[in-house]
Formats: structure tokens, sequence, C-alpha cells
């Protein structure tokens, strides 16, 4: 799966970073320390994300200078995605 950013319409960001059986794996950008949480497809439609066209690197980098904190699980995610070499074209269907 390719790492991919999302905003809905309240300009609320989320990387998505993995899966998890039919749930993707994402992290939300918020006031609190950055963790990991898993949502369906539907859910992540109701919440009104879609995807962008902002660099999965660029933002991974950006999220681990939170300054509330990384969770040791976020920060393993997001270390990989933001040394990785991802296309600037995002899928996310």
């Amino acid at each position: 799966m390719q790492p991919t950013v999302l905003i809905n319409q309240n300009r609320h960001t989320a990387l998505t970073v993995a899966t998890r059986g039919k749930d993707l794996l994402l992290i939300k950008l918020g006031k609190g320390k950055l963790t990991v949480t898993a949502l369906s497809l539907e859910e992540i439609k109701r919440q009104g994300y879609q995807a962008c066209d902002y660099s999965p690197r660029l933002a991974a980098q950006s999220y681990l200078q939170h300054g509330a904190g990384v969770s040791e699980k976020a920060k393993q995610y997001l270390e990989k995605i933001a040394a990785g070499n991802f296309s600037e074209h995002l899928l996310f269907n």
C-alpha cells in the first residue's frame, strides 16, 4: 500500500500508513500525541476525508516534528515513509 495524504472539509489531515484486514491504518494530525488509528474505508469517507496531492513524504517529515509528540508505533511508520521514495501521484480508492 502506498501512503496517502487525506484531507477533509474542515481542513483536518491524515496520512494512511498501512492496512490491517479491511481497515486502513492512519495517523491523524491533531492537538494531542499522534497515534495510529484503524478505520474502515466507509468511516474514512463518512468523516469526509479525500485524497489530496500533498506528498506523503513531506507530510511524514512534518508529522515527526509534531509538538505534542508521536507514539512509538506512529514514529516507526512516519520514519519509514519520510525515508522512502514514493511517487507524487497518490492512489486511494
